[in-house]
């Protein structure tokens, strides 16, 4: 648990599928993950004034390396703000753990006077799809019982609600529904936000707010039938929290960077 003594707003910056490889100059589908996390973080740094921390939504790494999430650490640490990590479907949680020892990155419950987030693990080892264990599931329902006074966000790796890609929507939670069932029972649920999709995108469902984000590195095309790299500039996402439980968030791209993507990769 994380306590955050803030009355007024809540502010922070979603980054997501950071997909950092052992190598410094790694590469994903051609583009270099290190050098294009480097612009995100400048853009962030230049273009908002304060905010009280970093949730890191998954896929921080590509091969699951030591050297990548100490290398994503060392680039944290000029914003002398904490961030909050779970995995993806790339991510190794014991080297993710080894890294972070002795810090907050692994906490899963953020409260402050009138929001918690509560930040899941939809990681199934092995796999590129999602699932919510019951472990996580319980943390989630104790967290909304506990506090039905706050305002909640839910932050998790995969999609929980179909994207309308046809690839994609193969390797999202394989219960979402389910989650979707228990946040929907609680009317203090404000907000669900993930990665995973490569891609931004903003809805209402069940009168959930429903966010997804861009990556740090390639964007994936929405709505694609079959895998398709889009050749939009990557980026993350800033999001306000109203002690009110409202919600305003906008999304922020690279700009005046021409990132080379190899079009001819399939998959990742």
């Amino acid at each position: 648990m994380y306590y955050l003594d803030n009355e007024g707003p809540i502010r922070f910056i979603q980054i997501t599928d950071t997909h950092l490889v052992e190598a410094e100059d790694g590469h994903l589908l051609g583009l270099e993950t290190q050098n294009s996390l480097e612009c995100v973080l400048n853009s962030v740094k230049t273009e908002n004034d304060a905010f009280q921390f970093f949730v890191v939504s998954g896929d921080l790494s590509q091969d699951g390396s030591l050297a990548s999430y100490q290398r994503l650490e060392e680039s944290l640490i000029p914003f002398d703000t904490p961030s909050f990590w779970f995995p993806g479907n790339h991510d190794v949680v014991s080297n993710m753990e080894t890294v972070c020892q002795g810090t907050e990155h692994l906490e899963n419950i953020i409260r402050t006077p009138h929001w918690q987030l509560v930040l899941l693990n939809s990681q199934v080892e092995g796999a590129v799809y999602g699932n919510l264990a019951d472990d996580q599931f319980d943390l989630l329902e104790r967290a909304l019982i506990e506090r039905p006074d706050l305002h909640t966000l839910i932050s998790l790796h995969h999609h929980p609600i179909p994207m309308e890609s046809g690839w994609m929507d193969k390797i999202g939670v394989k219960n979402g529904d389910k989650l979707m069932a228990m946040a929907s029972k609680h009317p203090n649920v404000k907000c669900i936000l993930w990665g995973h999709v490569h891609q931004d995108s903003d809805r209402m469902v069940d009168g959930i707010r429903m966010l997804s984000t861009p990556s740090t590195c390639v964007q994936f095309t929405p709505k694609s039938k079959d895998f398709d790299v889009d050749m939009i500039a990557p980026g993350y996402r800033r999001l306000q929290l109203n002690p009110d439980g409202s919600i305003e968030t906008t999304m922020s791209r690279v700009e005046g960077i021409k990132f080379e993507i190899d079009l001819s990769v399939k998959g990742y």
